[in-house]
């Protein structure tokens, strides 16, 4: 698998920001997204981002359900993390890739 530039350049640029579950989600899809539209990609990448996209679940950025957690979920709150959105992607393509 090639280095994922476009989720370098998200971690990079984003190192600061926090966002809510469903931006973290949708930045998940799209930045798979710009990853599978990579003229770069092999056969075999495509076929694990493809496998990727079709995996990719709130689980994988955040498996709290707690009081506190639904609480602040209904107010929207932003709490993850540039670098909690990568390692989802890493594990998720990790997953993808055994």
């Amino acid at each position: 698998m090639r280095m994922l530039s476009h989720v370098d350049e998200f971690k990079s640029e984003a190192s600061k920001a926090l966002f809510t579950k469903h931006q973290a989600m949708t930045i998940t899809m799209r930045l798979l997204n710009e990853e599978l539209a990579d003229p770069s990609n092999t056969r075999r990448d495509i076929e694990i981002l493809r496998e990727a996209m079709k995996k990719v679940n709130f689980s994988y950025l955040d498996a709290t359900t707690t009081k506190t957690d639904l609480l602040l979920d209904s107010l929207n709150v932003a709490r993850l993390t540039a670098d909690e959105i990568v390692l989802a992607l890493e594990t998720i393509i990790f997953e993808v890739r055994l």
